[in-house]
């Protein structure tokens, strides 16, 4: 109940909020469908210190309990793992001021063909393009820009590092600091 009225408040504050936006209602509909999947994580989100609690830490005895205890921490601290791999393309983006670059470059010139278009054929060089060809050439000027800032490698580099960094945590974290209710889960497994 307390969950339906929280989403009903969100719900009413990205209508305020956008209502006197340039977005359409498809787009409104994508931007609260987005709202509401960071918010449910962010409220599923255990407390930092109980996630970095070091005292927690111990090798798992065998690949069983690793196995086990990975199964159990990524169901418990999930919105902490989102969180985590986000806070690492964050990071990527940032280090890297050509990719950046070209992120602003591509986000600025489809808000600028859907704000300033609205739909509609631009003239430019004596030329008019739809709005088909508009987007063609945001592809055309970002995708240069892309393969200069080794966009592939990085977005690989992130779903490497962001693995790599959930599993070590999660198979190092003990199970007994997880919630008690996945603890019995796993007991009723064996």
């Amino acid at each position: 109940m307390a969950s339906n009225l929280n989403l009903e408040m969100i719900s009413g504050e990205i209508e305020n909020t956008l209502s006197g936006s340039t977005l359409t209602s498809g787009d409104l509909t994508k931007v609260q469908q987005l709202k509401q999947w960071f918010n449910e994580k962010r409220s599923h989100m255990k407390p930092w210190a109980e996630f970095l609690n070091m005292k927690k830490l111990s090798t798992p005895q065998h690949v069983g309990e690793a196995t086990r205890r990975i199964v159990t921490n990524v169901k418990v601290y999930q919105a902490n793992y989102v969180f985590v791999c986000l806070l690492l393309a964050v990071y990527c983006v940032l280090t890297s001021p050509l990719l950046l670059f070209g992120l602003a470059v591509s986000i600025g010139g489809c808000s600028y063909i859907r704000a300033r278009g609205a739909g509609q054929s631009i003239q430019l060089f004596g030329r008019t393009f739809a709005v088909g060809e508009q987007y063609g050439l945001v592809f055309m000027i970002s995708l240069p820009l892309f393969f200069l800032a080794s966009a592939g490698s990085t977005v690989f580099w992130i779903i490497g590092a962001s693995i790599f960094v959930i599993m070590v945590h999660a198979s190092l974290l003990s199970i007994e600091a997880a919630d008690p209710e996945m603890q019995m889960d796993s007991i009723q497994v064996k």
